[in-house]
């Protein structure tokens, strides 16, 4: 499957679409074209020829807009346009200004759309963190430690992809052929099984409709501040929901029973010793 990151020939083809949504959006909020324009940082003429649809906006045009708006780029683009992911990717890489970032992507994305999809095994409903994890682990008649989170994964049919990312912890995108998860391979391996679970979360719990992408190294948030999209609930909940899902609490109960040293169940579980901490802690177990 040859997927383009050329986001010029998918805007063009829908320029008209784009542009009548862009005036919904202005109007809903009450904006004069030339008051966009001044948000934007931009001139009249160029927001009229976009809603004419004499010209299509860019890629740092949708970053800016999508950003004034304070709507996902995905909104601003039509729906048949929308279904590019590459080219969503590509304008948050633009939007972190990172040229690596954009590279490891489009390789991603074409060998993820390359891999054949699982058999799905289990539907999972999405509720609350917890709830939906302990429903995976029911369905999957997990009850013992490890827990098996890749074939936890992949009988949801979502595909899980190690690759060499530079800044990116993980990410989960939404292809034709099911979602995949991809998580940096130069982690350990428990930071790893953890961000397999967290990014299962984002999926289960429908965080993202085309991608989610977790950063790290210099463009995480701790390193810069921000975010692109960044939700701190979602992020919360997919924590909740790795937590939950790693560490089933019936059996960590049961685990305590015969040892309390939190490096031993850390081992036990396959987790790392501040995350099982973390969970006893939050289980009330010390």
């Amino acid at each position: 499957m040859l997927l383009s990151w050329s986001a010029g020939s998918v805007l063009s083809e829908n320029v008209e679409k784009v542009g009548r949504r862009i005036r919904e959006l202005r109007e809903e909020r009450g904006w004069t074209q030339g008051e966009l324009a001044l948000f934007l940082g931009r001139t009249q003429t160029a927001v009229s020829y976009w809603e004419a649809g004499k010209r299509a906006p860019g890629l740092d045009d949708l970053v800016d807009l999508a950003r004034v708006f304070a709507v996902p780029i995905s909104d601003l683009i039509a729906q048949d346009a929308a279904r590019s992911l590459p080219t969503l990717l590509r304008a948050v890489a633009e939007e972190v200004d990172s040229a690596q970032l954009g590279k490891d992507l489009e390789r991603f994305v074409a060998k993820a759309a390359a891999m054949p999809s699982p058999q799905i095994l289990w539907q999972i409903n999405g509720a609350g963190a917890r709830d939906t994890a302990e429903a995976l682990l029911a369905a999957a008649a997990v009850t013992t430690a490890p827990v098996p989170v890749h074939a936890l994964a992949e009988g949801c049919g979502v595909r899980v992809l190690s690759w060499d990312f530079a800044d990116v912890d993980g990410l989960v995108v939404q292809l034709p052929e099911g979602a995949v998860i991809g998580v940096n391979e130069n982690q350990y391996d428990r930071r790893q099984r953890f961000t397999v679970a967290h990014e299962l979360g984002h999926h289960l719990l429908s965080h993202a409709e085309s991608f989610h992408v977790d950063f790290g190294g210099e463009l995480s948030p701790a390193a810069t501040g921000e975010h692109p999209d960044y939700n701190w609930r979602n992020e919360r909940a997919a924590n909740d929901f790795a937590a939950n899902l790693l560490m089933p609490a019936a059996v960590v109960r049961t685990e305590f029973t015969k040892t309390a040293d939190v490096n031993e169940l850390a081992d036990l579980f396959d987790v790392s010793p501040a995350a099982m901490g973390f969970r006893l802690t939050n289980l009330r177990l010390r």
